[in-house]
């Protein structure tokens, strides 16, 4: 992958849906996620050859997706949102954008710990990893993340 660009835009590939589902759930749009991800493509493409450890590639990317995320939202809070009656078409799915709006509720440091535990089935110890924090500090992080949500979701519904 250092030195070989197909092999770097076949694992691009392999780890979209990954890159896609994480920077849709902090981000919750589309547009901004696709530029996240390419920002991030760039950078790895840049400074591919200063990962030493091949085992980590994946959550070194993931690490730089974050930190795109984290500046995209940064940017946006910049400018105005649509109004409400701005006309967005609505997903014949079932709606859960009350437990998204929950999410966006919480500061992103609990944010992001639940969006790689459950949009990208990382375990603790891979959270760890990528967030570069101690696995116990993810765990009260993530305890702390699910203790407001409940609260917040009971108070919803209750």
């Amino acid at each position: 992958i250092h030195g070989d660009d197909d092999a770097l835009v076949n694992y691009l590939k392999s780890i979209s849906v990954i890159m896609m589902k994480t920077s849709m759930a902090l981000l919750g749009d589309t547009d901004q996620a696709k530029d996240c991800i390419s920002e991030t493509v760039a950078k790895v493409y840049k400074h591919r050859k200063k990962v030493k450890q091949p085992e980590f590639f994946q959550t070194w990317i993931i690490r730089i997706l974050i930190n795109e995320c984290k500046d995209e939202l940064k940017r946006s809070r910049r400018y105005v949102e649509l109004p409400e009656d701005f006309d967005i078409p609505q997903s014949v799915e079932e709606d859960y954008g009350f437990v998204k709006e929950t999410m966006d509720k919480l500061p992103f440091e609990l944010k992001q710990i639940l969006v790689l535990k459950f949009f990208n089935q990382m375990t603790f110890k891979e959270i760890s990893m990528v967030l570069i924090i101690p696995e116990s500090t993810i765990k009260s992080r993530y305890a702390l993340a699910l203790k407001k949500m409940r609260v917040e979701l009971e108070e919803l519904y209750v």
